[in-house]
């Protein structure tokens, strides 16, 4: 090897030392950045998992909820059909009852009647039996 090559060799080492020493520097960053970015993105996972069952619970109960409000929603339909049906049946009574009382006055009527003939039929006799003179 002459002088040239050796000092070619020379620059060439002593211009790539630098380099070397930079990229040692910058890979050991760079591994740096992954142990950070691994223990960060495990607790964001942690993290998200905690969310996520946590919204999971939420949503089971806003499920349970609506279910609730569906049987209710139902319960107020039955409700409304059954005081429909207590209304008509209340209506229907009321007719009978008025029905019962005309037929009640109309008795009374026949009653006061009866008892007025009778008093007259007393009254006439003068209040005593044939049998009795």
């Amino acid at each position: 090897m002459d002088i040239k090559q050796f000092a070619l060799w020379a620059v060439v080492v002593i211009c790539c030392v630098p380099i070397l020493i930079q990229l040692a520097r910058m890979i050991g960053s760079l591994i740096d950045l992954i142990k950070t970015t691994s223990g960060s993105l495990r607790d964001l996972a942690g993290e998200l998992t905690t969310t996520l069952k946590t919204t999971n619970r939420i949503l089971s109960t806003v499920d349970e909820m609506v279910v609730g409000v569906k049987e209710l929603v139902s319960s107020l339909k039955d409700l409304g059909a059954g005081a429909k049906k207590l209304g008509e049946t209340l209506k229907e009574s009321s007719q009978y009852v008025m029905s019962l009382f005309g037929q009640l006055s109309g008795l009374i009527a026949v009653i006061k009647s009866t008892f007025g003939i009778l008093a007259k039929g007393v009254i006439k006799k003068g209040g005593h039996d044939d049998k009795e003179k």
